[in-house]
């Protein structure tokens, strides 16, 4: 559903879709008393997140120019962090979860409303071929800058045929088989983001074990994150992507095989518990660049498929770091998790590897660019 809003109807408007069915679940939530509606709530609430994020991740992403767009990531990132503190608020200080819901859905609609004010992304009217709506676009950011272009009598080349361009769902998946660089791109970000989103949600669901406080836990995790994001930017920019998101592979299988051995410190602070802070800290500039990277390695044709596609998959990471942090362990040993995570994480360095590079270079339009790039083609 959501590659397909992406790229059928539009970056925003598939944000929009997805915040206006965030809005009702979450004001349902303050008079649920029943178990399957409040899993319906949850649904749903999943439904908004991804159309949402991908939307208007996908929509910055393509505004933002190339030099600039590391920086947007960090700052991006920064801005999800204080969700935590939030979290930790509503959750300490409003004992109903009725009204829990109730604070949540005013929270959402306060910073989800900058959604409507949004410009359209003009690549995506230029892959439509609609340059009337690209020119719109292109006004609207023109004037958001203070700059007099006359885009009346500036002519648009970069517009295709619709044949190339302008594809259906269909047409959309064969070119997966008809350009194997895209295919291997897009496969190994599939495995990428599901291992991310194992480590992440294995750490933002664990905190309770792992630290000797569940709220001290959660507001560590959101300065951990701010540090995170400001390492991996400039990470990024002194490295490039994959320079950088292979030491971040590596830095996160050595926290976990480090967080193995059973040393206490006291006050219920311990080896793991340290080495897993230190390890969230890469694994959140993982995420951060994961992201950046899929939005610069996917092609302006297939970037909503490819989000989305990587999206779903990942929540099957999601579902399983839970397990492992606070299931698994409990009947075999720590070891065997956290050695088990080691090993993923080296095996995504390998799979990093094997990516291109994509800072200072262009956004991709076509599967074709995507060929040409990797074959050297294409500066």
């Amino acid at each position: 559903l959501g590659g397909h809003l992406l790229d059928k109807v539009g970056r925003k408007k598939t944000a929009m879709i997805g915040m206006i069915i965030g809005i009702f679940p979450l004001l349902m939530g303050k008079f649920c008393h029943n178990y399957v509606l409040l899993l319906a709530i949850r649904y749903f609430n999943g439904v908004s997140n991804i159309l949402m994020s991908n939307g208007m991740y996908i929509l910055t992403a393509e505004l933002v120019p190339s030099k600039h767009r590391n920086i947007m990531n960090c700052w991006t990132g920064c801005l999800s962090s204080f969700g935590y503190p939030i979290a930790v608020g509503i959750g300490y200080f409003i004992h109903s979860w009725n009204n829990m819901f109730l604070a949540t859905s005013i929270v959402f609609v306060l910073t989800t409303l900058q959604i409507l004010i949004c410009t359209e992304s003009p690549r995506f009217f230029l892959i439509k071929n609609d340059v009337e709506a690209a020119k719109k676009a292109f006004k609207a950011l023109a004037k958001l800058n203070n700059m007099d272009l006359d885009l009346e009598n500036i002519q648009i080349t970069d517009v295709g045929n619709t044949k190339d361009r302008n594809h259906n769902v269909r047409q959309q998946l064969t070119e997966f088989i008809r350009y194997p660089s895209l295919l291997l791109e897009t496969s190994i970000l599939m495995v990428l983001w599901p291992s991310v989103a194992m480590f992440s949600y294995g750490f933002g669901f664990g905190w309770g074990d792992i630290l000797p406080d569940r709220y001290l836990g959660y507001i560590m995790a959101g300065v951990g994150e701010i540090i995170s994001y400001f390492m991996s930017v400039s990470l990024i920019g002194w490295q490039g992507r994959r320079h950088a998101m292979i030491f971040m592979f590596l830095g996160a299988a050595l926290t976990y095989l480090t967080a193995i051995p059973n040393v206490e410190f006291g006050s219920g602070w311990t080896l793991e518990s340290v080495s897993c802070l230190i390890g969230a800290i890469f694994v959140n500039g993982l995420y951060s660049g994961i992201l950046l990277w899929t939005g610069e390695l996917a092609p302006t044709t297939h970037r909503g498929i490819v989000f989305s596609f990587c999206s779903g998959i990942s929540r099957v990471g999601s579902f399983t770091g839970p397990f492992l942090f606070n299931n698994l362990a409990l009947i075999t040993s720590k070891a065997v998790v956290l050695g088990s995570l080691a090993f993923i994480a080296v095996f995504c360095m390998m799979g990093a590897f094997l990516l291109v590079e994509t800072r200072n270079k262009p956004i991709p339009v076509t599967g074709q660019d995507v060929e040409e790039r990797r074959n050297g083609r294409k500066n």
